[in-house]
């Protein structure tokens, strides 16, 4: 199987958007961060990712805002899916393999589901990966662009490991390959209309005093 090249002009400001749309959440104004993930001559694998611990993706919560089916386990979270799995270049993992992606650390309370193409939210399975009730801290990984939801419910900083590798269809890791690791770091904070709405009810409660 030979994975295609999936870095082909893509945007990196997100629409901006207020609300849910058909009982599903929307990507708000977060820019894509994507995971590149490459293959070098010698068949071993990198990743690089821009946001570190000094500068982690934002997670947010949108009060008002319910989600239907699957997509409710995002309901009362701060969630992002700004975060993408990308191929940079051409990734070969050879006939029948796939690049598997496990979690082996992460903060407790950080729940994972998967997502797709930010454009085709519709079609999201919002399955629960990466150790999220119970799932398999293993993912198969499709080798298209992928923007997995994370979320927490709680207010903090989140990080979370991952070892990147080619396995077969069962996910045993394939002799030939070199592996690597990648850490993402999240952080749950209010979303900025639920700040301005708490300064406008201490505001309130300001005034009510005064009077």
């Amino acid at each position: 199987m030979s994975f295609i090249n999936n870095t082909i002009a893509i945007a990196t400001t997100a629409i901006v958007t207020t609300a849910a749309t058909a009982g599903l959440p929307n990507a708000h104004t977060w820019p894509m961060e994507h995971i590149m993930v490459s293959m070098d001559g010698a068949n071993n694998l990198h990743a690089h990712v821009n946001a570190d611990a000094n500068s982690p993706i934002e997670m947010l919560r949108f009060e008002g805002e319910t989600y239907d089916g699957n997509a409710s386990a995002l309901n009362d979270m701060y969630y992002t899916d700004q975060f993408g799995w990308i191929l940079d270049g051409i990734v070969n993992p050879g006939a029948g393999n796939s690049i598997w992606i496990e979690m082996t650390t992460q903060t407790t309370g950080l729940e994972t589901y998967e997502g797709g193409r930010r454009m085709m939210i519709d079609a999201q399975t919002f399955n629960p990966i990466f150790g999220t009730d119970a799932s398999s801290a293993a993912w198969q990984w499709s080798g298209m662009m992928t923007h997995n939801w994370y979320a927490a419910d709680t207010l903090g900083d989140y990080q979370a490991t991952y070892r990147i590798f080619v396995g077969d269809s069962a996910g045993n890791a394939v002799d030939g390959f070199g592996e690597t690791s990648v850490t993402l770091y999240l952080r749950a904070v209010p979303a900025p209309g639920s700040l301005a709405m708490l300064g406008l009810g201490s505001l309130v409660a300001t005034r009510r005093k005064r009077a």
